[in-house]
């Protein structure tokens, strides 16, 4: 199996010899009790590519417990989340020369470790990181984390959901990054944020309204039976997903 390193911080060579060996022992043994003291030296650092290493490491962990593997990182989650809560505070740094390009990375690092943990309370934080995001790695950790803050908020707090929709609307961004703006919009559920969904729904791309349609029969069929079923026959028989998911929940009543 693949030893993980990190998502951002790949080829960084970090300054510090003895987080140099620390970075190594994390990612030889990260659930044993070497790579549990070899992560929080790395997150207690004050190299930012050090402290960035550790909360993709906890990310990785966290992400894997889905799979039945314990998060061995579990018992420091304040002092994680403490520590991407004070990243996202300050501004991002700009790209560096050696080693490779790392704009806005310890941003992107802090965002995925409060991607499964955001809470309503973050949502300045992942706001200002949308706004002023220089690397879409920065972007799309953010548009983890605010989809969990929509899923849990109700209502979802009124700038997040301007933010993703400022995404979600702009035709000169890349369809990738409208597409999982609206993924993160979709988590949310409230009255308000259906009728933004039924707006998406009536774009001219088809995967975004082929992904809003999904997300107004997922959460709300009863009242968006007739304008689903509408949107559905306007759509080609090649429709891309999760088109497909639309008929089985208009079948399935």
């Amino acid at each position: 199996m693949r030893q993980f390193d990190s998502y951002h911080w790949q080829d960084a060579v970090l300054d510090d010899p003895d987080l140099r060996v620390a970075r190594d022992r994390l990612g030889r043994s990260p659930g044993g009790e070497e790579g549990v003291r070899s992560f929080l030296t790395l997150l207690r650092s004050s190299e930012e590519a050090a402290r960035g290493i550790a909360l993709d490491h906890y990310h990785h962990a966290a992400s894997r417990e889905r799979y039945g593997s314990p998060n061995p990182f579990s018992g420091f989650r304040s002092e994680v989340l403490e520590a991407a809560r004070n990243i996202l505070r300050t501004p991002a740094r700009p790209a560096r020369e050696s080693g490779g390009d790392f704009d806005g990375a310890e941003h992107a690092s802090a965002l995925v470790a409060l991607a499964n943990e955001a809470t309503e309370q973050d949502s300045d934080l992942v706001v200002g990181a949308l706004r002023k995001a220089s690397s879409f790695d920065t972007v799309s950790a953010a548009l983890q984390a605010a989809g969990r803050i929509m899923r849990w908020s109700d209502p979802p707090p009124g700038d997040l959901v301007s933010s993703l929709l400022l995404i979600v609307h702009d035709e000169d961004l890349d369809l990738d990054e409208r597409l999982e703006a609206l993924q993160a919009l979709a988590r949310g559920k409230t009255p308000e944020t259906l009728r933004e969904l039924a707006r998406v729904a009536e774009l001219r791309d088809l995967v975004l309204q082929v992904t809003a349609t999904h997300a107004l029969a997922f959460h709300d069929l009863e009242t968006y039976r007739s304008f689903v079923e509408e949107r559905f026959a306007s759509w080609p028989d090649d429709a891309p997903y999760p088109a497909s998911e639309v008929r089985d929940l208009l079948s399935s009543e």
